[in-house]
């Protein structure tokens, strides 16, 4: 994970602070399936500028397949803006997870099939010839 920032000091309790969040938040996915994870925290205006104070997260996470997940968040508190691009990571991954799970189970085929229900049904009418008559 790299944690970056712009017009801002990364400290370690920032670092510490993002990295347990998205951890937490990317423990959705297999960890194999996550190349990088890239956090970018910004600050701009202050107390020359006539604007507010405004933080800013973005988070960039590249996944194995080609698979990009962004967000993005902007307001008045660094801890928050992480916390809310945190949210937004986690739901994508459950929705990037859930998508490629159900592609699996329909692409590799389970006993409920069609296919099985039929090859059920040849296998005991044939079964049935076998069996002579009760006397």
């Amino acid at each position: 994970m790299i944690t970056q920032g712009i017009h801002l000091d990364i400290t370690p309790a920032i670092d510490a602070y993002c990295r347990d969040k998205f951890n937490k938040a990317c423990s959705h996915a297999d960890p194999r399936d996550i190349r990088e994870v890239d956090v970018r925290c910004s600050a701009r205006g202050g107390e020359e500028s006539r604007g507010g104070h405004e933080h800013r997260t973005e988070v960039t996470v590249l996944m194995a397949r080609g698979a990009t997940i962004h967000a993005e968040d902007a307001g008045d508190n660094l801890y928050g803006t992480i916390d809310a691009c945190a949210d937004k990571v986690a739901r994508a991954m459950r929705k990037h997870k859930e998508k490629h799970s159900a592609k699996g189970e329909r692409h590799a085929g389970h006993a409920g099939s069609a296919k099985d229900a039929i090859y059920a049904e040849a296998t005991a009418e044939d079964d049935d010839d076998d069996v002579p008559a009760a006397a």
